[in-house]
């Protein structure tokens, strides 16, 4: 594993690049509600004018349906990825294993995240609250954390972060996926959850700014 540094720096940047989503908290545990969100709802809740406030969701990780209607808040979303979210009864999904995580915290809630290994196909499954991990299946589960800079977070977030943080059913398979790009490493699901612990004080500090 790299010097945790490295993964603090990246998930600073993380954050600065998310920061936003502070001011915009209520809407995840609308989102969970497992439907589209209108954006005059959104509004209604977080106090934000309806026009500046789809400015903003613009300008950072989001996506909306043809009705205008929020699908995708900073990358928890109603779209399938191979991060299966169980809230409740309801689905959503995840960008990538570290958002899966930090999700508990963002709504306050229990879930079980169900993600599939890139290199076996195996599923691993994790209940996680807002405090960390209940159970993990299997027992040697692992996950991947990457670093990047801020410019390629800022030019594709997607390719320059999530798409290399992944679950894994063994350590085995998630050196394999590391192996094949530097800026990856293997981690614990621990590790990974007690990052995600910084990115979501780094947001919440967003808050307080």
């Amino acid at each position: 594993m790299r010097d945790p540094a490295v993964f603090t720096e990246t998930i600073d940047l993380l954050a600065d690049r998310w920061r936003a989503a502070g001011s915009l908290l209520p809407g995840f545990g609308m989102l969970a509600e497992g439907r589209p969100l209108p954006i005059d709802r959104l509004a209604a809740e977080t106090g934000i004018e309806v026009d500046r406030l789809r400015e903003l969701l613009v300008s950072v990780r989001s996506r909306f349906d043809e009705e205008g209607r929020l699908v995708d808040l900073f990358g928890m979303t109603l779209e399938p990825t191979p991060h299966r979210l169980e809230i409740g009864s309801k689905v959503l999904f995840s960008c990538c294993a570290l958002w899966a995580q930090v999700i508990p915290k963002l709504i306050n809630r229990s879930i079980v995240v169900e993600s599939t290994d890139p290199v076996t196909n195996d599923l691993v499954r994790l209940s996680v609250s807002p405090v960390g991990i209940e159970s993990l299946e299997p027992v040697g589960a692992a996950a991947t954390m990457a670093v990047a800079s801020a410019p390629d977070i800022a030019a594709n977030v997607g390719a320059a972060f999530c798409r290399h943080v992944n679950h894994f059913a063994s350590r085995d398979s998630a050196e394999a996926f590391a192996a094949e790009s530097d800026n990856r490493s293997v981690i614990t699901a621990e590790q990974l959850n007690d990052l995600g612990s910084l990115f979501y004080r780094a947001i919440r500090s967003g808050l307080e700014d």
